[in-house]
């Protein structure tokens, strides 16, 4: 892949970004440090874009984007582009969800890498096209102190470069609770208290993945019964809206006390959820090795999910 100039200069330099004379990289303190390693969570803090309008080095304008890898999973809720997006109505058409999920992505699944090579191949995704035919994502990987560097090719044959700095885990901050979370774990099995879907799904459940990485945390999954049918090439905003709605995507920190889960939204694909607000709490029920999130409305009806560990 062709790197831009300002990709280069900042493998040189990457705190700055761009050298100035009489920087020196610290070789020798470089030296006695361990491999670089993915695991972990990271936040997107810089993304230089080599051609088209938007071209350049955007920072404060980076818009919300966590992903989380596991020994062998990953995860990425990001909001695409250097924009906010506007908050939903009360009572959104399926045209205004589309155009609020469409610059949003979000997906788990299973990833490879090597020295300066990344491949992420999604199980589960915003686009039910992804699903249906996954098709792996490639990027070129760089590390540079503490922070690494993913590289694609845009349409236009530029390249778009995306800086991740990894968020500070601090275990002091996660409970033995929320520690025994840790890991990658499946979405099961769900009982629905009330509606047309009440009652047990076990067969019918479709894909979902939540992964914790204490304090941080990242959900996908499909919140419906049924499998999605693929977007056309002419899709409208409505159609996009139908296929991405019964879809849920979102990452940030969570705590676990006295068996209460709270989570703590950092990203989402829905905007109304990036107002710092915390979700509503979850009960949880540990049904070794597997666990049960239990959701109670304010009318009492509760929903049950049951999730299974995943082996990474």
């Amino acid at each position: 892949m062709k790197r831009s100039k300002l990709f280069v200069a900042l493998l040189a330099c990457p705190v700055l970004w761009a050298c100035s004379p009489g920087d020196s990289p610290k070789d020798a303190a470089a030296a006695d440090r361990p491999p670089p390693a993915l695991t972990g969570a990271w936040h997107a803090t810089r993304v230089h874009v080599e051609s088209g309008p938007e071209a350049g080095s955007h920072t404060v304008d980076v818009q919300p984007a966590i992903y989380i890898f596991a020994k062998t999973h990953y995860a990425v809720t990001a909001v695409r582009g250097f924009q906010a997006r506007g908050y939903l109505s009360d009572e959104p058409t399926e045209e205004e969800q589309g155009v609020a999920f469409a610059p949003f992505t979000g997906s788990a699944g299973v990833y490879t890498s090597n020295a300066d090579k990344l491949t992420l191949t999604p199980q589960v995704a915003k686009d039910p096209g992804d699903m249906i035919v996954p098709q792996p994502m490639e990027y070129e990987l760089q590390w540079a102190e503490d922070k690494v560097f993913l590289s694609t090719t845009a349409p236009d044959g530029g390249a778009i470069t995306t800086e991740l700095t990894r968020l500070t885990d601090d275990p002091l901050r996660a409970s033995p609770e929320a520690l025994r979370l840790k890991g990658v774990w499946r979405r099961t099995e769900m009982i629905v208290g009330a509606g047309p879907d009440a009652g047990p799904h076990l067969d019918d459940m479709q894909p979902g993945f939540y992964i914790f990485d204490p304090p941080y945390f990242s959900g996908n999954f499909v919140t419906g019964f049924a499998p999605r049918l693929a977007l056309s090439d002419n899709a409208t905003d409505a159609d996009r809206g139908r296929a991405f709605a019964p879809f849920a995507s979102f990452a940030g920190t969570y705590t676990v006390d006295d068996d209460e889960l709270v989570f703590r939204p950092l990203v989402t694909l829905n905007p109304n959820n990036m107002r710092g607000r915390p979700f509503q709490p979850i009960k949880v029920e540990w049904a070794d090795p597997d666990v049960w999130f239990v959701y109670t409305g304010a009318n009492g009806i509760q929903n049950r999910v049951r999730l299974t560990p995943v082996a990474d």
